[in-house]
Formats: structure tokens, C-alpha cells, sequence
């Protein structure tokens, strides 16, 4: 049996996810709307057209990840984002966890997440 105190892979993953998809979806938007200058430009218009198909798919994972929370008794209680990095303040199953992901953790994270739902089948 697994102690409920503490948190697991699973719990951290999830957790990990749901505080770097709203950074993808922020970088996303502001990518699309300088494309979005360009719009004679056929190749800008395929583009736009891949990133909010991404922006989608972020959608649907961070419903299945609140889901996620929600059944596993997950809250993120506070997100700090600075020029160091991103540090979230959550609870798990009533127990209060921190964690700290310095910029180029979170920018390599998100390139992973970002190669992962392109790659997604549509």
C-alpha cells in the first residue's frame, strides 16, 4: 500500500504538466498573433493553422489533468513565475509539497511538451 502522505511520479508529472501548458498556451498566443501580422504570406497561414491545432490539444490535456487532480486529490495552491524560473506551491492528499524549476528546466520541459503534442496524431 502506498503511503498517502506521500506524493508519487505520477502526482509531480501531473502536477508539472498542468503548471507548463498555460506557459505553452501564453507562448503559443503570442506567437500566433505576430504571425497573425503576416497573413499575405501563405506559409505564416499553415502555421497558425498547426499552432492552434497545438492550442487544442492543450485544451483537451489540461481538462484531463484537472480531471486528473481532482480524483487523486491534487491542488496547485500558488505559481510564481520570476526571472530564475517557476516555483508551485501544491497539495496532494492534504499534505503541502513545493517545487522549483529554474528557466532552462522550463524552457527545455516545454520543448518537449511542445514536440509531444505536435506530434500528437490529430
Amino acid at each position: 500500500m502506498i503511503n498517502s502522505t506521500i506524493e508519487t511520479e505520477e502526482d509531480i508529472q501531473i502536477i508539472k504538466e498542468y503548471t507548463l501548458l498555460p506557459i505553452l498556451l501564453d507562448m503559443l498566443a503570442r506567437d500566433i498573433e505576430e504571425l497573425s501580422l503576416q497573413q499575405n504570406k501563405l506559409i505564416y497561414n499553415l502555421v497558425i493553422f498547426y499552432l492552434k491545432g497545438i492550442e487544442s490539444s492543450i485544451h483537451l490535456e489540461l481538462k484531463t489533468l484537472r480531471s486528473k487532480m481532482r480524483q487523486q486529490r491534487i491542488q496547485v495552491l500558488n505559481t510564481t513565475m520570476n526571472a530564475l524560473g517557476v516555483e508551485v506551491e501544491y497539495k496532494v492528499r492534504g499534505y503541502i509539497h513545493r517545487f522549483k524549476m529554474l528557466r532552462s528546466l522550463v524552457k527545455a520541459e516545454l520543448m518537449i511538451l511542445l514536440m509531444r503534442l505536435w506530434e500528437a496524431p490529430k
